[in-house]
């Protein structure tokens, strides 16, 4: 199974969504889930990390046109905490194939690009858990959703408890597989 983890690129980042990031990483690991990401830093290069630290399989969509270029862009982590990595110039592409190839979505905090990448993932069908109380766009998706006035047949979850939102997503995507 595999999760894509939207959220703030930035390196500017409370202590509390750190640890919290750490933590989601080491628990995705422990639950054997290949932890997707666009190859950034910030709050998806942490669970990552970790992810990767504790053993899981980690997947790169950088927006780079390939690895030189993906290592010399400063908001990058490096490409060796990816077990797999794939290139797809640009942004939006790249986070369209993305979504196209995990099995659900997975948001903390964020900023535009994981706002895209949201309704990208709504439109495409998939399972989201957003995880509350980290800030950023993830604490306005409940209401953004309400006010889009369109019936989804997927699910979103919306929890601050991440391991009660990554379980009950888990649950969901494993009863389409």
């Amino acid at each position: 199974m595999k999760l894509a983890i939207l959220g703030s690129a930035s390196d500017i980042f409370s202590s509390e969504n750190k640890k919290l990031c750490e933590e989601v990483g080491k628990y995705l690991a422990e639950k054997k889930i290949t932890v997707v990401s666009g190859g950034s830093h910030g709050l998806p290069g942490l669970v990552v990390k970790s992810a990767f630290e504790a053993g899981a399989k980690t997947e790169a969509y950088s927006p780079d046109e390939d690895e030189q270029r993906h290592q010399l862009r400063a908001d990058n982590i490096s490409l060796k905490y990816f077990t797999n990595h794939k290139f797809i110039p640009g942004f939006t592409a790249r986070s369209l194939e993305m979504i196209k190839n995990v099995d659900g979505v997975l948001v903390i905090n964020g900023r535009i690009g994981t706002l895209s990448e949201f309704t990208i993932a709504l439109e495409e069908g998939l399972n989201i858990a957003v995880i509350k109380n980290t800030g950023g766009i993830a604490d306005h998706l409940e209401y953004i959703v309400s006010v889009a006035k369109k019936e989804f047949p997927n699910k979103i979850i919306f929890d601050s408890d991440y391991k009660i939102a990554i379980n009950k997503l888990i649950d969901l995507i494993s009863q389409k597989l």
